[in-house]
């Protein structure tokens, strides 16, 4: 053998010890990671029962009977509870799930429930630590655990399910959501609006959820050690998380002994000092009982917060406990700019479950003495919304403002009596927030204001029930009756429906939310709905999951519709038969279409959506990724 072949073997057998050593040392690597994964916990809830100066619901029952009842029926109660086949809602016997190249097989034995799964705690790693995403599939499969399913959240909407992670009581979510009302599991990426193809990850509830979804909680989390020892006074919304700690209370109570109906009484006529009533605080006191929750905040200090949780009394101020997002803090800038924002352009918050941040930013609240309790009540109202007697009508807002009432409202509203356009929140409390796969009311009491949608503006109250108007019409009707300045438009919002612009070229959550009042029944009524079905069946081919959703829900809402299957989440050919055929049966129908109502909203009756038009108006879509934190 020459020196040129004996130079080729040396550079051969110098590779091949390269990569054989390259082999061995990363599936030592690799074992040192799996050996590092602790084993679960025998006991993986949190710690629950009394702890420091809360002593549980248990302990007010006797005491308070009714408000007791009252509460136990709500959904506060059931935020957060054991699983057990009472509590648990969704199907899990021989179900398996599959997204996104993960099997998820689900079990039932009686009273308990697991789920077989890729280890959620090795995949959480191997991400956190940037390992590619293709070594991470390819091994996924030796990783499989089977844990059991402990916890659940919710009980309203949909339901989420906890399991064990590998360090001390820490709990990791199953990467699913079950959807009551549809009856059907959707994949956790699908069930939030985020942007198409967002990484995999795991919520943890002891530092995500622990604060607002139970009771005195404390998420033990030692940074240094990354030992867990979570500890909750009560899971789910409890009495304590509006009225305070009890321990004093109780005791105080059981000082004075009993009286001759079996209740202890201390008398006082301004209110028992050692536990709060939020209907005995200022509006500004008893909103922030609420807002503890319903809002957006971050912690002071988070080495602290992760080991000994919000320290907050109820009614005072929430910057001893929190910082507030606010839409003008520097907090809300860094959310802006991890594509997080919680506000639109006007300052109104767009995620649903923090009312509070559209409340304080009402005149009704900082020139009035509106607060969360002047319309919801936990104690007095159905467990659906939480709203008191007659708050679903004017009187919400006429308790207040005294002087629109009778014939003076139809005067001030421009619409008949007892219409939806009538009805004050329609026009003063739109639906412009986003949570739970739709639309909800802002809680930013505002009057209406029509602007721009370019750059992310929020929709007018006047377009989300006039879904077939442009936004120049509703500019002119607040000209007329109440003396606005023109809106600053756009040419092509001279013309077009406000709707149209929204679902063609808005953002993500403009196009979710005024997809979502294509299937709101006022805006349905006001503006006709058959020329809706071909944008609806587009927007059934949406990037993101959610906006998909919406316009599904909306369509259903059409009796023609009310049983169509859609898988959502499914393949795009499979989605892609439901919209053609949807698409083609409105051409069928469709030749007796108002020719102006067709030319405002892009449609070319018997034939669908007019091509030209709407592939012009699709280039200037504002296609900046957006996700909802909600």
């Amino acid at each position: 053998m020459g020196i040129r072949g004996k130079l080729l073997v040396g550079v051969l057998a110098l590779m091949a010890v390269l990569v054989v050593g390259g082999l061995v040392w990363r599936n030592w690597y690799l074992d040192a990671r799996r050996e590092a994964i602790p084993t679960v916990a025998s006991d993986p809830l949190p710690v629950i029962g009394p702890r420091d100066d809360f002593v549980g619901s248990s302990a007010c029952r006797d005491c308070h009977r009714k408000n007791h009842a009252s509460w136990h029926q709500t959904f506060h109660r059931t935020m957060t509870q054991e699983a057990s086949s009472e509590t648990v809602l969704a199907p899990f016997d021989g179900v398996t799930l599959e997204s996104r190249g993960r099997r998820y097989e689900l079990s039932q034995a009686g009273d308990r429930f697991a789920v077989s799964l890729v280890d959620p705690d090795w995949e959480s790693s191997q991400i956190r630590d940037e390992i590619d995403t293709a070594i991470i599939d390819r091994e996924s499969e030796q990783h499989r655990v089977t844990r059991p399913v402990v916890m659940t959240t919710g009980s309203h909407h949909m339901q989420g399910f906890w399991i064990p992670g590998g360090r001390g009581n820490l709990l990791r979510q199953i990467p699913w959501y079950y959807h009551l009302a549809e009856e059907r599991w959707i994949p956790r990426e699908d069930a939030f609006l985020e942007p198409p193809g967002s990484p995999r990850h795991f919520m943890v509830w002891n530092d995500n959820c622990l604060s607002c979804h139970s009771t005195g909680g404390t998420p033990g989390m030692n940074q240094k050690t990354q030992e867990v020892g979570t500890a909750v006074a009560e899971l789910g919304v409890s009495c304590e998380a509006c009225h305070g700690a009890g321990r004093e209370h109780v005791a105080r109570h059981a000082a004075a002994g009993p009286t001759a109906n079996g209740r202890r009484v201390v008398a006082t006529d301004v209110g028992d000092p050692t536990i709060i009533n939020p209907a005995r605080l200022d509006h500004r006191a008893a909103s922030r009982v609420c807002g503890q929750c319903h809002s957006t905040f971050v912690p002071p200090d988070q080495d602290k917060f992760l080991a000994n949780g919000y320290k907050y009394r109820p009614g005072d101020e929430l910057s001893t406990a929190y910082n507030l997002v606010r839409f003008d803090s520097q907090l809300h800038t860094q959310m802006e700019r991890r594509g997080t924002p919680v506000y639109w352009l006007d300052g109104t918050c767009w995620v649903g479950g923090r009312e509070y941040l559209g409340l304080v930013d009402s005149k009704c609240f900082t020139k009035g003495q509106a607060s969360c309790l002047s319309c919801h009540s936990m104690h007095d109202a159905p467990p659906e919304e939480q709203l008191a007697a007659e708050m679903r009508t004017d009187r919400a807002c006429v308790q207040c403002h005294k002087e629109y009432t009778g014939s003076r409202l139809t005067e001030h509203t421009h619409h008949s009596s007892g219409s939806t356009g009538s009805r004050c929140y329609n026009c003063h409390m739109p639906h412009t927030s986003y949570a739970l796969l739709g639309a909800i009311r802002s809680h930013r009491v505002d009057s209406p204001r029509v602007g721009t949608i370019r750059g992310g503006g929020r929709p007018n109250a006047c377009n989300l029930c006039h879904l077939d108007r442009s936004s120049r019409w509703a500019s002119e009707r607040l000209v007329e009756w109440y003396g606005h300045k023109p809106a600053d438009l756009v040419e092509i919002e001279e013309t077009v429906s406000n709707w149209v612009l929204l679902v063609l070229q808005g953002d993500p959550i403009q196009r979710v939310v005024a997809t979502w009042h294509a299937g709101w029944q006022p805006a349905r009524d006001a503006s006709g709905s058959d020329w809706l079905v071909p944008h609806l069946a587009d927007q059934l081919d949406d990037a993101y999951s959610v906006n998909r959703w919406a316009a599904w829900q909306a369509l259903k809402s059409d009796p023609r519709y009310r049983e169509l299957e859609f898988d959502f989440v499914g393949t795009r050919s499979s989605r892609e038969a439901v919209w053609t055929r949807v698409r083609r049966e409105w051409v069928a129908e469709s030749s007796g279409l108002d020719p102006d109502l067709a030319r405002r909203t892009v449609v070319i009756p018997g034939e669908g959506l007019d091509r030209k038009r709407t592939e012009k108006l699709l280039l200037e879509r504002d296609y900046r990724e957006v996700m909802v934190p909600e």
